[in-house]
């Protein structure tokens, strides 16, 4: 008995994670659970993930397959072809990295927006302290100069 984790199954079957989650959710595939301290993680077994997808590509809406012309190869492909490991990889790999670079983008607003939060805040507290020291020094009136 060959357990897979869930990103395993995915990668696996060519289904998304969500996909996977759904499919222990709706127990359409056995799954044993690892106890951790944070909860539990799950991990998939592979017979079972193997007959869900057999049970669900012999549906009557997927057994006929939606062909469609390959313009660069001219070859008619099928729905039903499993995606290429390094293409899925390398599209994974592409949404991460533009995800980091939103990530790095927003972080840096962020960033300067704090900082210009910090020198306005500063500059009050500049202001308040004069107003502070001109409150507290003895105010001499302009008579007592001749004095």
């Amino acid at each position: 008995m060959e357990l897979l984790t869930i990103n395993e199954a995915a990668l696996f079957s060519g289904k998304s994670i969500q996909t996977i989650r759904r499919m222990i959710k709706q127990k359409k595939v056995t799954v044993k659970r690892q106890k951790t301290p944070q909860g539990f993680n799950y991990l998939v077994i592979k017979d079972s993930l193997l007959e869900s997808i057999s049970r669900a590509s012999q549906t009557p809406t997927q057994a006929e397959p939606i062909i469609q012309e390959d313009t660069r190869e001219h070859r008619p492909i099928t729905e039903a072809t499993s995606p290429d490991l390094e293409q899925v990889f390398r599209r994974e790999i592409g949404q991460f990295n533009t995800t980091i670079q939103k990530l790095v983008e927003q972080n840096q607003k962020d960033k300067e927006g704090f900082f210009q939060l910090i020198k306005t805040f500063q500059d009050r507290v500049v202001v308040l302290e004069d107003q502070i020291k001109q409150l507290g020094a003895p105010q001499a009136s302009w008579w007592q100069f001749w004095k």
